[in-house]
């Protein structure tokens, strides 16, 4: 078992469970396989564009954007069901989608 400050904490979350429990997934593969957090931001991004695309294949119907740190602000309008806000040893990671 991993050390409990390795554990992904959901801050807030507006997604279905299911959905969820997927990023807590993809989200814990990207930290242990990738050491910068671009490459999280990438991974994470990839497989939420590959698992959940826009029902009719365009970019104008929404795609998922993904940003990783340790210290940024941001404010967004994501889609509804669309977005979640984690953390897992100090670095956090915010996923939405987005039409624009």
């Amino acid at each position: 078992m991993g050390d409990e400050k390795d554990e992904l904490t959901v801050l807030h979350a507006d997604m279905p469970g299911e959905m969820l429990a997927s990023l807590k997934l993809i989200a814990a593969d990207a930290f242990r396989s990738a050491k910068a957090h671009k490459d999280i931001a990438q991974h994470v991004k990839a497989a939420f564009d590959l698992k959940y695309p826009p029902p009719d294949n365009k970019a104008s119907s929404g795609v998922y954007h993904c940003i990783v740190g340790t210290n940024f602000a941001c404010s967004v309008t994501h889609e509804s069901n669309a977005a979640c806000y984690l953390e897992r040893n100090n670095v956090k990671l915010l996923l939405f989608k987005s039409k624009d």
